[in-house]
């Protein structure tokens, strides 16, 4: 990857072209904002491992936004998504329908049925999304594929399935590899079940701590574990069956330990995913991401500022906690708040625990010094995206000094949850 990127983007210049760009669109309201170069920018990245040998999926609950999606896989060159809600899989598959679909975790079946009731009632619309094609379902039982195995004979519908596999982070997915095998014969055996791959997450990699052996450790074995199941996908199906199949990991915290394990581990792993590093949320602010930016920031007018804030009914004790330092001098209410995001801008300021949480008006505290008036922006990083991308409704993308396009995300009737 490339160098380590530095920390500019808490500069009070590149936050008041931001400021001055909404302003121009007459934006006076909580918006998301992402900065459109600095999202290409961590795109070629992202590319820089992918195309040493790799497909490359999108993971989509993590940038709902069809107009963001079909940006980044037309400048990826991918058509591979994942997806982990089924409101969004009906969204996605309706509004991109060349989208080859992994989904991310295992769903109940009767929510699988609901979604080919979906289906069938589209197909007056012509949809041109075929799921027995374009869809994988992720299994993580042999319980769970007997039912499916059960829907698809009583739809008469082919199923493309992909195995969830625990390489260590023990989270779910095939652990035993008896019933991994009898699951493989189990799809060998039925009519309506093709076998797609496997998909094996492995988050934990980067949070194992150095006394049980840290990340290379934990790399190495996850590795290992993936090989397992692959050789027994070789004893049951042939070789020959192996290389036709999506053989998926990754995340974006641990996409970039396979920069140089291409050769080592060749036919092991074929398809990386992940998304979120696009943006960089804050939990995202990891020593593997170093040369990506953060591309996301959720800008908040400021309406009042405070000198002095003081707890309710409690004045004299309020003076004597300015006096130690309990209390903090400066303080502003913004408008909204509550969000999983961390005040960015201006630096150092931090959420007010005199009054709690507020998603109406919350209270953050300020250095004496800071140059932030009433009407200005205050700026957040959100924690993670897949959470607090809804919540705004359209994105404001920012390049170049101007928002220069506005994407919707996903619709509230599509993401509810079914």
């Amino acid at each position: 990857m490339g160098t380590p990127t530095s920390h500019s983007f808490l500069s009070e210049s590149y936050f008041s072209d931001i400021s001055q760009a909404l302003s121009n669109v007459g934006v006076h309201q909580p918006t998301l904002v992402i900065d459109k170069s600095r999202l290409d920018q961590n795109l070629v990245e992202v590319k820089s491992i992918i195309e040493k040998g790799f497909d490359y999926r999108i993971v989509a609950k993590s940038l709902p936004s069809v107009p963001m999606l079909e940006y980044l896989m037309k400048a990826a060159g991918t058509n591979r998504l994942m997806s982990f809600h089924m409101p969004f899989l009906r969204h996605v598959s309706s509004l991109i329908p060349h989208a080859d679909i992994l989904m991310g975790k295992p769903m109940p079946v009767g929510s699988v049925a609901s979604y080919y009731e979906f289906i069938n009632n589209r197909k007056s619309e012509e949809s041109s999304f075929n799921p027995e094609l374009q869809l994988q379902w992720l299994i993580d039982s042999y319980d769970r594929v007997a039912q499916y195995g059960e829907l698809a004979a009583s739809l008469n519908t082919n199923m493309r399935i992909s195995l969830e596999i625990d390489v260590g982070l023990h989270r779910g997915g095939f652990d035993s590899i008896n019933e991994f095998e009898a699951t493989l014969i189990y799809i060998q055996n039925h009519p309506n079940l093709t076998l797609s791959g496997l998909m094996g997450y492995e988050a934990h990699i980067t949070k194992v701590p150095g006394f049980i052996g840290g990340p290379k450790k934990a790399f190495d074995k996850a590795c290992q574990h993936y090989q397992g199941f692959v050789d027994s996908i070789v004893a049951i199906f042939g070789k020959e069956e192996l290389d036709r199949l999506i053989l998926n990991t990754g995340g974006s915290t641990t996409f970039p330990l396979y920069e140089n394990t291409l050769e080592g581990q060749k036919g092991l792993v074929n398809e990386i995913a992940t998304a979120s590093a696009l943006v960089k949320p804050t939990d995202f602010d990891v020593y593997t991401l170093d040369a990506l930016s953060p591309a996301a920031f959720i800008a908040a007018p400021v309406l009042k500022l405070v000198n002095d804030p003081e707890l309710p009914m409690a004045k004299g004790l309020s003076k004597f906690m300015h006096k130690v330092g309990l209390l903090p001098r400066k303080a502003c209410f913004i408008y909204g708040g509550n969000w999983l995001a961390q005040p960015c801008y201006p630096k150092d300021s931090k959420r007010a625990n005199i009054l709690g949480h507020s998603s109406n008006q919350e209270m953050y505290e300020l250095k004496t010094s800071d140059n932030i008036h009433v009407d200005d922006f205050m700026y957040f990083r959100p924690t993670q995206s897949e959470a607090v991308f809804l919540q705004f409704g359209e994105i404001a993308v920012y390049e170049d000094g101007k928002i220069v396009d506005w994407w919707p995300v996903f619709e509230s009737k599509q993401v509810a949850v079914s």
